[in-house]
């Protein structure tokens, strides 16, 4: 079995500025916050099935604040105009909290991209938690099983869980997976575990990052 190590990132800061990168960041708040998100990394990985990309952004909420953030992607053609946008979000990111968000697009629709750029929206959220889950991380023969387990009296929403995969210092994949038991739920007292990186190249460290909301 190949050596695994790697963290999950909670109350933590994660710091790995893409270096010479083309990238361009272009942040929009809705509630006056945005700049409290500090962007720790920014990446553009491949899938092994070399159908889609994803370039995946890495960052923490230093705002004081819980927040949502809803994030839009731009592959960006060398005239300047966006070729394809897509979204993503975070629904609950405490204070402190680090996390992933990503937009993912298929290599067919890359042939004359030049750039990404992507904006930021934040708004503030009662919704977060994350004391109320416990997410641990094992290596199982080559893969990650994640299992999170909802120790609070109340529901909670789906925890989702996001993941790169590194080779030496460089991203090499991207995962993501789901936690729950019923529907869009992890119930009070359940547990549910899942695997990442099941078709990835080889790996010999890994950051995860997690989110956790109210049951809706």
């Amino acid at each position: 079995m190949r050596k695994i190590y790697g963290i999950i990132i909670t109350i933590a800061v994660f710091i790995s500025i893409f270096a010479n990168s083309s990238f361009t960041i272009t942040a929009a708040s809705g509630q006056g916050l945005t700049d409290g998100l500090q962007i720790n990394g920014e990446y553009l990985i491949m899938d092994s099935d070399n159908l889609h990309s994803e370039y995946v952004v890495i960052a923490t909420n230093k705002s004081g604040k819980d927040l949502s953030v809803v994030a839009k992607f731009f592959a960006v053609g060398g005239n300047g105009n966006p070729i394809k946008t897509v979204y993503d979000s975070a629904s609950a990111i405490k204070n402190g909290q680090s996390f992933i968000l990503y937009g993912q697009f298929k290599n067919s629709e890359l042939k004359d991209v030049s750039s990404y750029s992507y904006t930021l929206m934040t708004g503030i959220t009662e919704d977060c938690k994350y004391d109320s889950v416990n997410v641990d991380v094992e290596s199982q023969e080559g893969v990650l099983e994640v299992t999170g387990t909802n120790y609070s009296s109340e529901d909670t929403s789906l925890v989702n869980v996001r993941t790169i995969f590194f080779k030496d210092g460089s991203p090499v994949a991207f995962d993501h997976v789901n936690l729950g038991d019923s529907a869009y739920s992890l119930r009070s007292g359940s547990s549910n575990t899942q695997e990442l990186g099941q078709l990835h190249p080889e790996y010999d460290n890994y950051l995860i990052t997690y989110s956790v909301a109210s049951d809706m």
